[in-house]
């Protein structure tokens, strides 16, 4: 089942579209058991907004039953990222703060750039140790989807590249609805 909705790009079109058409959440079958079209089950709020002004706070996550095992699942729209605090925008750009030659220090220093509070050393420091433990994986699905992709070489030189194609939430969505687990 593909946990992120993809098309989504901000929390603004996530509250449109979840008021307009709510069905485009709907999963078609059950992550746990297989079974067919779970009912909507109400929903959940995330803080997922950290600007600060904080104007989408919170955002409702959609959230559905399955009849037939009785376990619930959500679905996120491509702007949010799951399990996690700061969106895909925020970090693809430390990400690549980072592989530019900036020091984590620096990174979290510059507040300036970032309409959040600025992430601290040990959270985008996990953000690059994270990527990188999952380069193989990523970077061998990637590949094998867009072969231009393949004539880069080296980790952190691959996701520049890849970055200049796709945005991160684009290719993280690509990613979970090709069966790879995402954060």
């Amino acid at each position: 089942m593909h946990r992120i909705v993809a098309g989504i790009p901000t929390l603004k079109h996530h509250c449109d579209t979840l008021a307009r058409d709510p069905e485009r959440y709907r999963p078609t079958q059950c992550p746990h058991c297989g079974l067919g079209h779970p009912w909507l089950h109400g929903h959940y709020t995330r803080k997922a907004d950290r600007t600060t002004s904080g104007q989408e706070n919170p955002v409702p996550i959609p959230r559905f039953f399955c009849p037939g095992c009785g376990h619930t699942c959500s679905r996120l729209p491509s702007c949010v990222a799951p399990r996690r605090w700061y969106g895909w925008a925020l970090q693809q750009t430390v990400l690549l703060l980072l592989w530019i030659g900036l020091s984590l220090y620096a990174v979290s220093g510059l507040p300036s750039l970032f309409d959040t509070p600025p992430p601290c050393r040990s959270t985008c420091r996990r953000w690059g140790r994270w990527l990188q433990e999952r380069a193989a994986d990523f970077g061998f699905h990637l590949r094998s989807a867009f072969p231009d992709w393949g004539r880069v070489l080296g980790w952190p030189d691959f996701w520049v590249a890849s970055l200049r194609q796709q945005s991160l939430s684009a290719i993280m969505t690509w990613l979970d609805h090709h069966a790879v687990s995402v954060p």
